[in-house]
């Protein structure tokens, strides 16, 4: 009883604070609603409430290209928090007063003077994450292709320095988001527009681990286009030193395993370090496995002493989840080859118990990712 009070104390309070999130209203007072508002957001049952009517994310949302820059930063802040709940996503996507909320806040993180880039660029994170959403963006970059494209999209992310103003690390992971979906994949792995050949420099990029995991996830998404191996073991991508650079420490090998190895990975610093980051250690192990897939992929891994970088790691590592999915990985270049008809792992049937068994650990892998969350 006295928690149905509050919570309708709490939804009266906000429905007379909602007025004053208006244009129209004074400075001082519209600032007071909105830090109100935002406060909200820092507990469950607030974020539920502002979430159980449209007419509450509407005039948040309106309050994005306040004027008054310190209130628009308190209605990003605000949506932020509330999109880090899946479910708000869609809704915010799908408000009448708002239809053009996408373009307008990719137009924003593409205008080098935006001064809240990096805000409108962890909102954008967090509306792409779940699946139905990331297919309504791609569908809008493509239509806007012109002024909103993927090739913008890709420009403004590796433009050092394209915004003074803002760092735009999230767009990593809007990107990642985005290649949930064949047709962002698609664009990434057009053989004719040199994409993911400017990405591949980020998976080792100490500056943000933000930026560095985005591009690790987004690589991982690719390499599950099988039919694209190939070229992406090809000296025109040359995926694989990057993906194994970051998983390599300083340990010394005979002439004879160095030279096998990649150039990039022969004779490294005894100061070299690996990747810091567990999560983005399973990413980069995930999408060399997936590269195992096909016979060609597993002979290539092997003629490049892949595995003896990945058997440092695992002598290495403490981190269970790495080391399961190294063991995974080394399990297949040590092994004996499959028959035939087997030869491409993807094309396997799996037992329905099996299948269940990974689908859950999947589940498990998403729930364990971070979602963009200003605090």
């Amino acid at each position: 009883m006295a928690k149905a009070v509050e919570k309708s104390m709490s939804r009266k309070q906000l429905d007379e604070v909602i007025p004053f999130l208006s244009h129209k209203s004074r400075g001082d007072v519209k600032a007071i609603a909105i830090d109100y508002v935002t406060g909200l957001t820092g507990t469950s049952e607030g974020r539920t409430l502002l979430c159980s009517r449209d007419v509450y994310l509407e005039a948040v949302a309106g309050l994005l290209q306040d004027d008054i820059q310190s209130i628009s930063k308190q209605a990003y802040k605000a949506l932020v928090n509330l999109t880090a709940e899946d479910l708000v996503c869609p809704k915010l996507l799908s408000l009448k007063t708002k239809p053009n909320l996408l373009q307008e806040l990719m137009k924003y993180v593409c205008n080098p003077e935006s001064e809240l880039a990096d805000e409108a660029c962890m909102l954008l994170s967090n509306l792409s994450r779940p699946l139905d959403c990331a297919k309504k963006m791609v569908e809008v970059i493509q239509k806007e292709k012109e002024t909103l494209g993927f090739d913008k999209l890709i420009q403004v992310f590796c433009t050092e320095g394209y915004n003074p103003k803002a760092k735009l690390h999230h767009l990593g992971p809007f990107l990642c988001n985005l290649t949930q979906i064949p047709e962002a994949r698609q664009f990434i792995l057009n053989k004719d527009g040199c994409v993911i050949q400017r990405l591949l420099p980020y998976t080792q990029y100490p500056e943000s681990v933000v930026r560095r995991r985005g591009i690790v996830a987004t690589l991982k998404n690719c390499s599950f286009e099988t039919d694209n191996h190939q070229w992406l073991l090809s000296p025109q991508v040359d995926l694989l030193p990057h993906l194994l650079l970051p998983l390599a420490g300083p340990e010394e090998f005979d002439e004879e395993d160095n030279d096998k190895l990649p150039v990039e990975l022969q004779y490294l610093e005894p100061t070299k370090t690996r990747e810091p980051e567990p999560d983005i250690r399973v990413m980069l192990i995930e999408a060399v496995h997936q590269l195992c897939a096909t016979k060609e992929g597993r002979e290539y891994l092997k003629d490049k002493n892949a595995y003896i970088i990945l058997r440092e790691l695992h002598n290495w590592e403490k981190n269970e989840a790495v080391i399961e999915a190294c063991e995974d990985v080394v399990s297949i270049l040590i092994g004996d080859e499959p028959a035939p008809e087997h030869a491409n792992l993807k094309e396997v049937e799996i037992p329905a118990d099996i299948q269940e068994k990974l689908n859950k650990a999947s589940r498990v892998a998403k729930d364990a990712g971070g979602d963009a969350k200003d605090s």
